[in-house]
């Protein structure tokens, strides 16, 4: 199960999902990819890190994240836009409430491949979800292109490049690519993936609520 939280919702789960997140970003980010990022406290953080970012959490019993990306309005100044907009060169940079960006993808490394592997499919199940119920049309970002393969791609989601590879200021190849939201997407990745339950979470008090 995906936690879907943002700041304006963050009372509604047990735990700290959007510290945990953090957390993990720090660990996948900053200690195993060294990302010159900003950091505190052994959490990793930038500027769109704010009031309209949402965040998909996935946590392990205990509490801590395991799995975890950020979903991010291009109605106002964003990542790609503002950081990468170089990488797109096929279409105009988007600046609509319909396109989001996914960003900070991130699974803890020290699970097994398979748990690794499930907590993948259930993010990009989750991005589906989320973008569906929120009238998205599009996700873009800057990706990894071997990240773009393994984590969409083998899941049955098509990624169209938005431009050509580039470097990273740390020496990584990266790309901008699109990635379509619709109800026809869901289904293929839920097929390829076997998971037909919904994956995400808004809260142990929006569970109450449904439940009374």
């Amino acid at each position: 199960m995906i936690d879907c939280v943002s700041i304006s919702t963050s009372h509604l789960f047990t735990g700290n999902p959007i510290y945990e997140q953090h957390r993990l970003r720090h660990e996948c980010i900053v200690q195993r990819q060294r990302w010159k990022v900003p950091t505190v406290r052994n959490m990793e953080y930038d500027q769109y890190d704010n009031p309209a970012a949402w965040y998909l959490v996935w946590r392990d019993e205990a509490g801590r994240a395991r799995g975890s990306s950020r979903l991010y309005p291009t109605d106002r100044p964003y990542m790609l836009q503002e950081i990468f907009p170089h990488l797109v060169t096929n279409i105009a940079i988007p600046k609509t409430t319909e396109v989001w960006e996914g960003s900070r993808f991130c699974v803890d490394e020290k699970l097994p491949i398979e748990k690794r592997k499930r907590i993948v499919q259930e993010l990009i199940i989750g991005y589906l979800e989320f973008g569906l119920a929120q009238g998205i049309t599009r996700i873009v970002g800057v990706m990894y292109p071997a990240y773009c393969r393994n984590i969409f791609m083998r899941n049955g989601w098509d990624v169209e490049w938005l431009g050509d590879v580039s470097r990273s200021e740390e020496g990584y190849k990266i790309i901008a690519g699109s990635l379509t939201v619709s109800r026809a997407v869901l289904k293929k990745v839920r097929e390829k993936t076997g998971i037909y339950e919904n994956v995400l979470h808004h809260g142990e008090q929006t569970k109450m609520r449904h439940a009374a």
